[in-house]
């Protein structure tokens, strides 16, 4: 049902004010009956709005029915594969009871050699490249205080006073005067870690790491200490958006989709985010032959350690919180980087993502099926499709207000735009009882009956993202300057060849 690509990358949004106390409260909010009252009464009388809509058209043509609902299927069916495919992934862990299984990606049990119980954790590092952070200092060190002594921090070429604050109030941080940009960021400090640390959390500045009064079901320890012994190269946690503006409302759903849907189901040849546990051996392979761009970079490390034969599992028993874009400008911007990025490194590591496919069935269906042929191969029919639904909407509004301005047709069928509405609400409340978490469905459920209209809206992002990047090699330019491109000189920075790495983990359990 995601309408990103899987890989899409956890938001670079700033932080806002809250603070520590302000963020138990962000997903502990009980059930608020009236609330799915109201919800479920407006999905009724939507409903019945559809059905006599169709009921009442009878020179619908199927064909372009069919193409105005084509964003609709495809999230239906992606949505139907993926829960399946993960239940065929942890089938023998949910026979012997597993209870975390329906958070996990894999057989966890079963990758760590059968062994049962708490095990000791071995030594770690969380680390983060900060740039400019002196205004949000203060909340910054609150969330990452009882994790202080585990907490190794750079400061990319900042220009203000972040990095002598920190230095001054106790905290490891290395002041570099040369922005590297986040992955030669990290790749320096990685090589000032002390040689006794094994296991590294990459996270980024606005992120806060939630206990289990907060969402999690494990520590973060406890999550640590399962990858090493696991022996994967990286896990990815679920990513929650903070409660923050009606905006954050959508946000909030889709990340839901985005890791309890997308992620969840890959069993191990998972797709990192910008907030990843990683063997330290691995990511710093994965850093040595990075392009060292920005643009989804995340993804790009995915696609290294995968095709080094390495496994990559999702654990949404540890969440960690964000706050997504406040803005519909900033969110834009933000979409349209990430398709820029998207489309620049699949077409650069077509090769290496064929391969990947060719491990795994499913690994085929999700990095060259989905991605590849959904994602981009059809975008053209997914833009045809929105066109025919805005138009298809333009009619009802048309008659609602008898204006008369447009002629009913096969093209211009009210029928479309209702259709698709009632379809993915029906979608959506699926999803809301199947993967959303209890605690989390009365604050998504009241914008159910206008998630497609989010959905629809990403259309505009991903297609100038897309242009972006035909632009800048058609001539040289963009057509949208997005907020990454502000922090990267040279955005058409070509990919180093990949190699194969001589101890890679090996086979994969899919």
């Amino acid at each position: 049902m995601q309408h990103n690509p899987v890989g899409a990358r956890t938001a670079q949004a700033r932080t806002a004010g809250g603070g520590a106390a302000r963020g138990r409260e962000r997903f502990d909010d009980a059930q608020r009956p009236w609330s799915l009252f109201a919800l479920f009464s407006v999905c009724a009388l939507l409903v019945g709005w559809i059905a006599l809509s169709a009921a009442t058209d009878e020179a619908a043509s199927l064909l372009v029915y069919g193409l105005a609902n084509l964003i609709v299927f495809m999230d239906a069916i992606d949505f139907g594969v993926r829960l399946y495919v993960h239940r065929r992934h942890t089938a023998v862990a949910s026979e012997l009871g597993g209870g975390e299984t329906h958070l996990l990606s894999i057989d966890l049990a079963g990758a760590r050699g059968g062994r049962t119980g708490s095990v000791r954790v071995r030594p770690y590092a969380i680390i983060a490249s900060i740039y400019n952070l002196e205004d949000e200092l203060d909340e910054f060190m609150e969330r990452l205080q009882p994790y202080r002594d585990h907490v190794w921090l750079i400061s990319d070429g900042s220009t203000d006073k972040t990095a002598k604050r920190l230095q001054q109030a106790g905290w490891r941080c290395l002041d570099e005067e040369v922005n590297r940009h986040k992955p030669g960021a990290l790749r320096h400090l990685l090589a000032t870690l002390p040689p006794r640390v094994e296991t590294v959390m990459v996270i980024d500045p606005d992120v806060r790491i939630c206990g289990r009064h907060e969402g999690s079901v494990v520590d973060l320890e406890r999550a640590i200490a399962d990858l090493q012994q696991s022996g994967a190269a990286a896990a990815c946690p679920r990513i929650a958006i903070e409660r923050d503006g009606f905006l954050a409302r959508f946000q909030a759903l889709e990340y839901t989709l985005c890791f309890m849907v997308g992620r969840r189901s890959l069993a191990d040849y998972g797709v990192t985010s910008g907030v990843s546990i990683y063997r330290r051996d691995a990511l710093e392979w994965a850093l040595a032959q990075h392009s060292m761009s920005i643009y989804a970079e995340d993804l790009e490390n995915t696609v290294i350690l995968l095709h080094a034969g390495e496994r990559i599992y999702y654990d949404g028993r540890l969440v960690v919180s964000t706050h997504g874009p406040h803005t519909v400008r900033r969110w834009y911007s933000q979409r349209v980087g990430w398709y820029y990025g998207f489309l620049r490194l699949y077409t650069q590591r077509t090769r290496e993502l064929w391969r990947i496919g060719r491990r795994a069935p499913f690994a085929m269906y999700n990095f060259i099926g989905y991605m590849g042929v959904l994602g981009l191969g059809l975008h053209v029919l997914r833009i045809a499709s929105a066109a025919l639904l805005l138009v298809s909407a333009a009619a009802i509004l048309d008659g609602l207000f008898a204006l008369g301005l447009l002629p009913t047709g096969r093209a211009i069928n009210p029928a479309s735009f209702a259709g698709a509405i009632g379809s993915y609400l029906v979608l959506a409340v699926i999803a809301l009882f199947t993967v959303v978490p209890r605690r989390e469905r009365a604050y998504v459920g009241p914008i159910l009956p206008i998630y497609f209209l989010y959905v629809l809206a990403h259309i505009v992002p991903i297609t100038v993202g897309f242009g972006n990047w035909v632009a800048l090699r058609l001539w040289g330019r963009r057509i949208y300057r997005d907020h990454y491109q502000l922090r990267e000189d040279d955005p058409t920075v070509p990919m180093p060849p990949l190699t194969l790495r001589p101890n890679g983990s090996g086979t994969a359990t899919l």
